[in-house]
C-alpha cells in the first residue's frame, strides 16, 4: 500500500520529467502523508533542471546579471585558428593574432589541412598585428560581447590598450552566439600577416593576386581545394556595418547581423566554387 501511495503521489503532484535525484526530493517522495509532501514542496522549490537552455531563447532582460552572462559564454564554441602558437621570441613578443616571424605559406597550408579534416572552409583574415579592426573581428568571431579589453601594437609600433564597454540588448547577445556558432561550424581561421612577413606569397597560393588587396582586414574565403572563392567588401563600404560609438563612448565593433550575412555569402561562394 505504501508503494502504491508513493507512485500515486509521484504521478499526480510532480511531473516525472521534473523529478531529480536530489536528496531533498527523495525525502519528499517517500513521505507517507499528503500534507507533509505538500509542505516539503512549498517550503523549498525543486532544483532547476541543470540542462543548459537554448542560447537563442534569451528573453528575460536586456541587462543580464553576471551569472547569466557567464552561462551564455560557456555555450560559445571554440574556433580552429592558425597560427596556433606565436613565438615570444618574435619581435617584441606581444603579438596576439599574427606570427610575423613565421612562413605564412606554412600557416596557410596548416589551416587548409585542418579545414579538410574538419570538413570546413578556410577563412583568411589578411592583415597585421597593428590592425585594431582585425582584433575586433577576432573577438566577434569568438562571440564576445559587452566588455572588450584590447591590447595590440599600433601602427607606430607602440603597445596600445583600450577597454571598451558595449551597450547592447538581448538581440545583440543572441546574434553574438549565432555568429560564433556559424564561424565555428563552417570555417577554420587563418591569420595571414601582410605587413612584416611573406603574406603575399600565401595569398598567391590561393590564386588571388596579392596586389589587389588594398584594405585591412581583407577577409577571404577559400574553397575545399584551398583556392580563392570570394572576399568580403571593405567593412567601411557596407552601410551600417562598422560601429564606432556605443553608450555615448567611442567604440570599435561590427553589426553582428550584417557580419553574419556577409559570412553566409562567403560560405555560399566557397561551396559554389567546388
Amino acid at each position: 500500500m505504501t508503494s502504491t501511495l508513493v507512485l500515486q503521489l509521484r504521478s499526480r503532484l510532480i511531473p516525472l520529467d521534473y523529478i531529480t535525484t536530489s536528496s531533498l526530493k527523495q525525502v519528499c517522495l517517500f513521505l507517507l502523508t499528503l500534507p507533509l509532501l505538500v509542505s516539503c514542496q512549498s517550503n523549498k522549490p525543486l532544483l532547476e533542471d541543470t540542462k543548459q537552455p537554448d542560447v537563442l531563447d534569451i528573453s528575460r532582460s536586456d541587462k543580464l546579471p553576471d551569472h547569466d552572462s557567464l552561462m551564455i559564454k560557456k555555450q560559445l564554441l571554440s574556433i580552429s585558428s592558425y597560427p596556433e602558437v606565436i613565438s615570444k621570441d618574435c619581435n617584441d613578443g606581444n603579438a596576439k593574432l599574427y606570427n610575423e616571424c613565421a612562413d605564412q605559406t606554412v600557416i596557410l597550408t596548416q589551416a587548409i589541412a585542418a579545414a579538410e579534416q574538419q570538413d570546413k572552409n578556410v577563412l583568411i583574415i589578411y592583415g597585421g598585428e597593428w590592425c585594431i579592426w582585425c582584433h575586433v573581428l577576432d573577438r566577434y568571431f569568438k562571440g564576445q560581447f559587452r566588455t572588450f579589453d584590447y591590447q595590440w601594437r599600433d601602427s607606430t609600433g607602440d603597445m596600445s590598450q583600450w577597454l571598451m564597454r558595449e551597450e547592447i540588448g538581448t538581440n545583440d547577445i543572441v546574434n553574438a552566439v549565432r555568429l560564433n556558432h556559424f564561424v565555428a561550424n563552417n570555417f577554420v581561421i587563418a591569420h595571414i600577416d601582410g605587413s612584416y612577413a611573406n603574406g603575399d606569397e600565401a595569398i598567391a597560393m590561393t590564386g588571388l593576386d596579392p596586389d589587389s588587396i588594398y584594405y585591412y582586414p581583407y577577409v577571404i574565403a577559400l574553397d575545399k581545394n584551398g583556392k580563392y572563392a570570394g572576399n568580403m567588401p571593405s567593412t567601411d563600404a557596407i552601410e551600417d556595418f562598422e560601429i564606432r560609438e556605443s553608450g555615448g563612448e567611442e567604440f570599435r565593433g561590427y553589426n553582428r547581423k550584417i557580419l553574419l550575412e556577409q559570412l553566409t555569402k562567403l560560405k555560399a561562394q566557397a561551396l559554389a566554387n567546388q
